[in-house]
């Protein structure tokens, strides 16, 4: 079993007005493995929503979405990884949002796999699947 930790950009695709049908499908396959959201994510959708007064998506993801997935805190060991990413990423120049880190840091720690649409996190030591292609 696997344990895949969901980016927003999934979330996004599953509340949207007309869901996308390659995500769901990617969902309903992978039921057997444990599915989480963790605070950064959860933080990201809830500023987005809030920042375009999308409440009725919010209310979606509130009431019939976030508990179909396992909660994952994050925890001092992850802002610490979080930290070391950043500065590793700024040695090579590169820019990520403290966001992105976070959930790395994350997956990481859990030894899990990142399902994002989201290239970025390509460039971190952890796997990442695109539930929007495969």
């Amino acid at each position: 079993m696997t344990v895949y930790i969901i980016d927003t950009n999934v979330f996004s695709d599953i509340v949207a007005p007309v869901p996308n049908p390659t995500v769901l499908g990617n969902l309903a396959r992978h039921r057997q493995d444990t599915l989480c959201r963790c605070e950064a994510v959860d933080y990201e959708i809830r500023r987005g929503y809030l920042k375009t007064n999308a409440t009725t998506r919010l209310a979606t993801y509130e009431s019939k979405v976030k508990q179909q997935f396992q909660w994952v805190t994050i925890t001092e060991a992850d802002w610490k990884q979080a930290a070391r990413f950043w500065a590793d990423m700024a040695n090579m120049g590169k820019a990520f949002s403290d966001v992105v880190l976070l959930i790395a840091a994350v997956a990481k720690r859990l030894g899990d796999v990142i399902v994002s649409a989201d290239a970025d996190f390509d460039a971190l030591p952890i796997q990442r699947e695109n539930w929007r292609i495969t």
